[in-house]
């Protein structure tokens, strides 16, 4: 039985998804919304699907399976909430909101209708991600180092530089490295975070150049997150200390190291088309056991970033 397929954002990170869910046999993607009608109509004709530039019309006409939402942080809310009242599970790219008292009603009502959900923090899909979680598993973990480098995107002329539309670096792009600490190392319970702003002259511009947020987990573990738009290129990395080894983990590869002895892990699995196989199995056979982010799960990592943003303006620890 083909899963029928829908598009809310055909933008950017969905042409990925498309892609990946050509390969999958089961998965039809039948429906494409976008606001920029020409983006819609270009897509559908490319996967044989139906363009819209409604979301609430593509609902109504079309019988869909499961949704992908695929939208810029700012648009999230509404639709999420039209998505479940028709019952229909969903795809959610992150981050899964900019409000967390939105996002708590989202989560609100799909527990009240049972329905299957994953958000796209996807390297939780890496084979040397569950090889890193595999062995922490009877180790107190003392330490977690985690760090997002980078350029501004855009060049500071779209979206993702206006904090009231991406929510910043931390909630926008780091959040993906906040999620593998908390995926490997458990909740955080406090934190603390100080922004450095100055160096960037951008017009449309009001985000921090650089960020520090030091965090304490339920485990008793410290952690912190440092993040900046000031480099060409990208990098980020997670390191975690626990008694006598260095687990060091990024996108290329994982290190265990102990004293003078280091074994190397490559990854080898493709885990963005396993995050998307996996969720189509689970819409599927209405089972949701091999998903890695529910919805409830991408909002706990949202509550993480913007409690970093509530306290480097307000200058004080927020629990959370």
């Amino acid at each position: 039985m083909a899963i029928k397929i829908g598009f809310i954002g055909v933008g950017g990170i969905a042409g990925s998804h498309l892609e990946r869910l050509s390969q999958i046999g089961e998965a039809r993607v039948v429906a494409l919304c976008d606001v920029v009608k020409e983006k819609a109509e270009e897509s559908a004709k490319k996967y044989q699907a139906t363009s819209y530039t409604d979301y609430k019309e593509m609902l109504e006409q079309e019988k869909l399976d499961a949704v992908f939402i695929c939208l810029p942080p700012f648009a999230h809310g509404d639709i999420e909430i039209d998505v479940v009242k028709k019952g229909i599970p969903f795809f959610i790219e992150k981050p899964v909101n900019l409000s967390l008292e939105n996002a708590k009603e989202v989560e609100r009502i799909v527990k009240e209708k049972n329905l299957i959900t994953s958000v796209g923090y996807v390297l939780r899909y890496m084979d040397i991600v569950e090889k890193a979680k595999d062995f922490l598993q009877d180790k107190r973990i003392a330490l977690v180092l985690g760090r997002y480098f980078g350029q501004v995107p855009g060049a500071g002329k779209g979206w993702y530089s206006k904090k009231e539309k991406s929510g910043g670096q931390i909630v926008e792009q780091a959040t993906h490295i906040l999620d593998l600490m908390r995926y490997l190392a458990g909740d955080v319970d406090s934190l603390y975070g100080q922004g450095f702003s100055g160096i960037n002259k951008f017009e449309n511009y009001d985000v921090e150049d650089a960020s520090i947020v030091n965090m304490h987990f339920n485990s008793g573990a410290l952690g912190s997150l440092t993040c900046n738009w000031l480099l060409s290129g990208f990098q980020s990395a997670l390191e975690i200390i626990t008694k006598g080894f260095q687990i060091q983990c990024s996108t290329t590869s994982l290190k265990i190291i102990s004293g003078n002895k280091k074994e190397e892990f490559l990854p080898s699995n493709n885990f963005a088309l396993l995050q998307d196989e996996i969720f189509v199995e689970a819409v599927k056979n209405n089972d949701p056991a091999k998903i890695k982010s529910d919805y409830s799960d991408g909002l706990k990592s949202l509550e993480v970033t913007l409690a970093a943003n509530e306290s480097m303006k307000k200058k004080e620890v927020i629990k959370i």
